[in-house]
């Protein structure tokens, strides 16, 4: 991970607030969520990445989505690569969605994990390379129109059922569980409990339908409350303790390993 270069700020003044993140790494990321939209623009290298049960790959000059909730990984080859991201919250896609098209209700689910669309590339670097001095006017402008594209050409007409089969209600049990108790220390005999479903079922149910086991999973959750919280003008520290963390030191070892950046950037970033 040494020289890796990573930039993080936050444009509140653009659709209720965005995070931006520039970076240039030589590290892998391994399996994570974000519980935000995550659309990148990969500039040099290629992102290569496990998502929706496939294996992708983003080079240079292309586009790489991750809807919320979405496991996802990011490997690098011996040269690294650079990227941009802007993560947006849920509701301001919904909202810019709604605008679009006043049938449709709730946010976008976006067919593809990679994407090539000249257009959109376009769109998304123009936002990503607006001037530092640009005003708010611009900025907000520049992601609409970027966003606006996704989702006229690149969003699904339908939410994408979860992927769980004839257990799938074992495993949303689980993840409600799970969330409504993030920072306890939860065993598996209370998700059998929560349930009524075996360990060897409900383990199986859960990984089907998310990508993770339910103590991976739910470390993942503790660090995206963390990121909110942090985001939000919580202390470190603080946010540690009310994500279920161990300290301070804890939260931040983990946090950078799935971020690439640490607690400290976040906080700098607000």
């Amino acid at each position: 991970m040494d020289g890796d270069r990573v930039r993080f700020w936050r444009l509140a003044d653009v659709l209720g607030g965005v995070e931006v993140l520039r970076a240039d790494v030589r590290r892998s990321f391994p399996k994570h969520f974000h519980d935000d939209y995550t659309v990148g623009l990969v500039t040099r290298g290629a992102n290569r990445f496990a998502y929706r049960r496939d294996r992708l790959v983003a080079p240079a000059g292309t586009l790489c989505l991750a809807d919320p909730g979405e496991v996802h990984t990011g490997e690098a080859d011996e040269r690294g690569w650079s990227y941009w991201t802007m993560h947006i919250a849920p509701a301001a896609l919904a909202g810019l969605r709604a605008e679009l098209d006043d049938r449709a209700s709730g946010p976008p689910d976006f067919a593809s994990g990679v994407i090539g669309d000249a257009r959109a590339v376009r769109l998304v670097a123009g936002f990503f390379r607006t001037p530092g001095a640009a005003g708010p006017l611009e900025r907000e402008s520049r992601a609409v129109a970027a966003l606006g594209h996704l989702i006229r050409v690149h969003s699904a007409q339908s939410p994408r059922p979860l992927p769980g089969g004839p257990d799938e209600g074992v495993a949303s049990r689980v993840r409600e569980q799970l969330a409504d108790r993030l920072a306890e220390a939860v065993t598996l005999a209370d998700l059998e409990a929560a349930t009524g479903v075996g360990r060897f079922r409900l383990l199986r149910a859960f990984r089907r339908a998310y990508g993770l086991p339910p103590h991976a999973w739910q470390m993942q959750a503790r660090l995206a409350r963390a990121h909110a919280l942090i985001a939000a003008g919580a202390a470190i520290a603080d946010a540690a303790v009310d994500t279920g963390f161990a300290d301070q030191a804890h939260l931040t070892r983990l946090f950078k390993r799935s971020y690439g950046y640490t607690p400290g950037v976040l906080a700098r970033g607000r």
